[in-house]
């Protein structure tokens, strides 16, 4: 009795143990079916630093997968191709991109793939490649050191121009430079009192030409006003001249003629000419002398004289 009672009792924990074990496989079997996965590819533009195989995926920062592969593309070594597996439940669009995000100070690095607009589709619904293909954006804080690293390329190479430049030879010509201009600065500040004598005559000398300007008025006015009735007296003057000594002409020829039958009534003819002639020589000899002596006088005489007269 006890025997066949050990076998029932070990007959029976078999039974349970491979009911208990196909459980746990069809179990097993739907955990796994509800956790699918969907494969992506990543192409980075660039090194990408930090991320190797087994790193975390994650979308809008919670891990939703895994990195598979990191390998360089076939045709372009510039191109980092990284192979990812991410929950098949993952809103993966169109314009999803992907990109590299450091995860603390242990220098890792996480793939990161933004969400997109909703209003996109889904990317593995509509690629037509066998991996779909997540186009991917450059991390800031990478160009942040691309371009730091270039910096301080340029600032290397500048610096070693300034060095080329800054030659025992080169420095000498600068210092006498300097000494040259401490020098010119010194005469500048020592004739500082010469130039102040430059600026007053010059001064003076703008005053001076002020005067002059109005001279010049003065006189151009006293020549358009009194000048101009004095050249017209003389001109008078003359013309009466003129007149006199045609009529002098005329009666010299008339005596010419007659000879010696001048008579009694050809005499006082002839002596008024003259003496018309001679009055009238003598008053022109005597408007130009005062003109000459003292023309100012002279013309300021004639118009107050004028205007008595017009009184």
């Amino acid at each position: 009795m006890e025997r066949h009672a050990n076998y029932a009792l070990v007959g029976v924990l078999t039974t349970f143990l491979l009911i208990g074990g196909i459980v746990f496989v069809l179990w097993l079997g739907n955990f796994q079916a509800g956790d699918k996965k969907d494969p992506y590819r990543i192409i980075f533009q660039g090194p990408v630093r930090g991320v190797g195989k087994g790193g975390d995926v994650q979308f809008n920062g919670i891990k939703v997968g895994e990195v598979t592969n990191v390998r360089l593309a076939p045709q372009d070594a510039n191109k980092i191709l990284v192979d990812v597996e991410i929950d098949h439940n993952t809103p993966v669009r169109t314009d999803s991109l992907g990109s590299t995000e450091m995860q603390g100070i242990s220098g890792l690095n996480a793939v990161s793939i933004s969400a997109g607009s909703t209003r996109m589709p889904l990317l593995r619904d509509v690629s037509k490649d066998k991996v779909p293909i997540i186009p991917s954006k450059p991390n800031a804080l990478a160009s942040l050191l691309q371009s730091g690293g270039q910096m301080v390329e340029s600032a290397t190479t500048a610096l070693d121009r300034v060095n080329s430049l800054l030659t025992d030879r080169n420095i000498a010509n600068l210092s006498g430079a300097i000494n040259d201009l401490k020098q010119t600065t010194g005469a500048l500040a020592a004739n500082r009192a010469m130039f102040g004598n430059a600026a007053s005559a010059i001064a003076k000398l703008d005053a001076t030409a002020g005067d002059a300007r109005v001279t010049m008025g003065s006189v151009r006015s006293l020549v358009e006003g009194d000048g101009k009735r004095a050249v017209a007296n003389t001109a008078d003057a003359a013309a009466e001249l003129k007149a006199t000594l045609a009529e002098a002409r005329t009666v010299l020829s008339t005596l010419a003629v007659q000879g010696k039958t001048v008579g009694s009534s050809t005499l006082p003819q002839i002596t008024d000419t003259m003496r018309s002639l001679q009055e009238t020589s003598d008053d022109l000899d005597t408007l130009v002398r005062s003109i000459r002596q003292d023309p100012r006088g002279t013309l300021l005489k004639r118009s107050s004289r004028e205007r008595e007269l017009q009184k």
